[in-house]
């Protein structure tokens, strides 16, 4: 019987996910299977690629809580970013976004703004939260869109996503959740659109990713960035275009997706649910706080702005007192544990896979000799 546990070959001191999480045996074998089926056609290859592609939609819907028309794979999270925020040029108004979020949310607002799309207003977050007050407060009746990500990528402070959706009026809800895919349990919810790239937590690798879309944005979101994959009628080539564009989320695509890419997330998809994506929370959690108590015991500087399990993922950042973060990053993968600098922090990002004597040693390896 195949496990999920079975599926990685990934070695015990990688404590990088935050970064790129090595695919599944699964999704090496799904994409390698669509490659050669492409490579050899016994058929059209069109006739090969399109059940590739409702696979991926109809498992990403299941996944996320929505039906296949409302779900799509992308090639990354700035492909949906982009999309919401080129969709309200000339709506006016302005766009909430905290000033401390990845770049890949930023610069979508930021362009957008630029090219004549609501102001950016940017919101600091007190003690690296990010609560529904805070964004209430940014908020007002000329706000069109609220952008925020499920984890953040610094602290792994994880969002109350639905208690953002109670306090925004009828702004549109854009969830950058590539921190939080296929790591701790989540969905569409109260959201407009959630979009996460599939290279980190969910395991399926580059141009792999996944989004959901509520009626609501597919309404207000216009089709500027709109190809001619994401119009009805899109091979009717007889009818010169523009043709009106769909009204499922295909039409949040500048040109044709990947089904390769899709495949990939299908089969990462799959393998997450060989265990359920809430084992896989548990053990993921589990494994952050015995980081941060090991930390904490190595009289390391951790950042913890959460209150609770629920405010947090898989991430824990810290600081050695005196020592620079690109000292430790070295000194710790010479002992074959592989972490991130970022800023001023060393950040650590275990897997449900990863052993648990690892983190010990990962302890140990960081008191040095």
């Amino acid at each position: 019987m195949t496990t999920y546990e079975d599926q990685f070959d990934t070695p015990d001191g990688y404590l990088d996910f935050a970064a790129i999480g090595p695919t599944s045996r699964m999704v090496r074998e799904a994409v390698a299977g669509a490659m050669r089926d492409i490579a050899s056609p016994d058929t059209s290859i069109i006739d090969v690629l399109d059940p590739l592609g409702d696979v991926a939609k109809q498992s990403i819907g299941r996944f996320l809580g929505v039906d296949a028309d409302h779900a799509t794979y992308v090639f990354g999270t700035s492909e949906g970013l982009f999309h919401a925020a080129f969709g309200l040029l000339g709506a006016g108004g302005n766009v909430v976004v905290p000033a401390h979020e990845f770049p890949s949310n930023l610069y979508p607002w930021m362009r957008a703004e630029a090219a004549g799309g609501p102001e950016v207003r940017r919101v600091k977050p007190q003690g690296g939260r990010l609560t529904a007050g805070m964004i209430a407060g940014a908020v007002d009746h000329d706000t069109r869109a609220v952008s925020v990500s499920l984890v953040d990528y610094m602290t792994g402070f994880r969002a109350d996503i639905e208690a953002i959706a109670d306090v925004i009026g009828d702004a549109l809800l854009i969830v950058d959740a590539v921190q939080g895919m296929g790591a701790v349990r989540t969905g569409l919810g109260s959201a407009d659109m959630i979009v996460a790239g599939g290279q980190k937590w969910m395991r399926a690798g580059f141009s792999a990713g996944m989004m959901a879309v509520s009626d609501r944005a597919l309404e207000v979101l216009e089709p500027t960035l709109t190809g001619w994959w994401g119009v009805e009628d899109s091979f009717a080539f007889e009818d010169p275009p523009p043709h009106a564009p769909a009204w499922t989320a295909e039409r949040l695509h500048h040109t044709a997706p990947d089904p390769v890419g899709g495949t990939a997330v299908a089969a990462a998809l799959a393998a997450i649910e060989l265990i359920g994506i809430d084992a896989i929370e548990e053990a993921i959690l589990d494994r952050a706080e015995a980081v941060e108590d090991g930390l904490r015991r190595a009289g390391a500087e951790v950042v913890a702005p959460w209150t609770g399990r629920s405010e947090r993922a898989g991430i824990v950042s810290f600081r050695m007192p005196g020592i620079e973060p690109d000292v430790t990053v070295k000194h710790l993968a010479a002992d074959g544990f592989f972490v991130t600098a970022r800023a001023s922090t060393v950040r650590v990002a275990a897997h449900a896979t990863t052993p648990v004597p690892a983190i010990d040693g990962f302890l140990e390896s960081l008191e040095g000799p």
